[in-house]
């Protein structure tokens, strides 16, 4: 009983956070391009042509996928979360820089702290790598 109670408390906090951002950025992109599909789309925050736009669906549905099984992998402590946030973050950090060289650094209020976010979660996982199985 008192190995579990150790074992609880040495959980790092970290893993939590990143997980948690991981989780509602993923279901933030999801309702963003199904209410753009359901023809109620939130207006653009970039001033971008529209098919420069849309070019980004199925990257970014791919990226949500990928960061709910990251999220959940990394709650669980399982290698598979560990190596699926790291593909995550490549794809968030790629993603990222392409806004920020279409956008000319128009957005980097809105792209900086998603690049902060993503190098840091990589570095963090990286240091933590022994956690997972």
């Amino acid at each position: 009983m008192k190995e579990e109670v150790e074992q609880i408390t040495k959980f790092p906090l970290g893993i939590v956070v990143i997980s948690v951002i991981m989780f509602f950025a993923a279901l933030a992109t999801d309702i963003f391009w199904l209410t753009k599909l359901a023809g109620k789309a939130f207006p653009s925050t970039m001033p971008l042509d529209p098919a420069v736009y849309n070019a980004f669906a199925v990257p970014d549905i791919v990226l949500s996928l990928f960061l709910y099984i990251g999220a959940f992998g990394l709650i669980k402590l399982r290698k598979y979360g560990f190596v699926v946030s790291l593909v995550a973050m490549g794809m968030w950090i790629f993603d990222s820089l392409l806004v920020l060289s279409i956008t000319k650094l128009n957005q980097i209020n809105i792209v900086g702290p998603c690049l902060f976010f993503a190098f840091f979660t990589v570095v963090y996982l990286w240091t933590k790598k022994r956690l997972f199985n």
